[in-house]
């Protein structure tokens, strides 16, 4: 793996994680120090994550982390609701023995992780978000659409950063009433009986049954209003 690579790796990481929040500046000089990479790594990674809007940039103020709010969760998730659906749709259809095999245990997987509550040890949150992105992806991956797999996985990983940063307690997206509104939304989406629902409604080869599924775990409808970001 290039230097490049490395310094991307690193980066792409912290962010999604919260380590690096919302809005802070990423200087040059400050992420050499704190990574280790030199300039050009560096300045190709950032170029790299600004495409995938993980990362802005501004004439005169250089590059920082993208802000989070209600407005970018929901047009995330919209769009996520779109590919997922599809590729939900596609895999129902064309998803042969080894892709009932691998939901059948990634659903396994996600009963055995810790259950999703506000303020919990990040350590605990980290196994239940790799379980759950597992469970969703291999739900899908009865599809052959390698494209909007990717896209998807990218959509996951926006997703995955705006809500570390409600259950994780690093940061409020607009007030603390939202944030509250929206962790009980995951609460009751996040159960596993909410994904065995959606488990078997896709086994069972029912489209419309499981895609209504993936609209309610999703939860969009519910979703607090939408507020401007930083």
């Amino acid at each position: 793996m290039s230097k490049t690579d490395q310094a991307y790796e690193a980066l792409k990481r912290d962010i999604l994680a919260g380590v690096l929040l919302p809005g802070e500046p990423l200087t040059v000089s400050a992420l050499e120090a704190r990574y280790g990479f030199g300039w050009t790594p560096l300045r190709d990674s950032l170029s790299r994550l600004e495409g995938e809007n993980l990362v802005t940039s501004a004439r005169n103020r250089g590059y920082r982390v993208s802000g989070a709010s209600y407005a970018e969760l929901q047009d995330i998730q919209n769009a996520r609701l779109v590919i997922e659906s599809q590729l939900l749709r596609e895999s129902i259809r064309t998803g042969d023995d080894e892709w009932q095999k691998d939901v059948l245990l990634a659903h396994r997987a996600l009963s055995r992780a810790p259950a999703l509550e506000q303020g919990m040890p990040e350590a605990a949150y980290e196994e239940f978000e790799a379980a759950h992105q597992d469970f969703h992806l291999r739900l899908v991956g009865g599809s052959h659409s390698r494209w909007l797999r990717r896209f998807l996985e990218q959509l996951h990983g926006q997703v995955r950063r705006h809500q570390r940063l409600i259950v994780l307690g690093k940061g409020v997206l607009s007030d603390a009433r939202a944030d509250a509104a929206l962790m009980a939304i995951l609460r009751s989406t996040s159960t596993i009986d909410h994904h065995t629902l959606l488990m078997d409604a896709a086994l069972d080869r029912d489209e419309d049954r499981a895609v209504a599924l993936l609209h309610e775990h999703i939860g969009i409808k519910s979703m607090p209003l939408a507020q401007d970001g930083p």
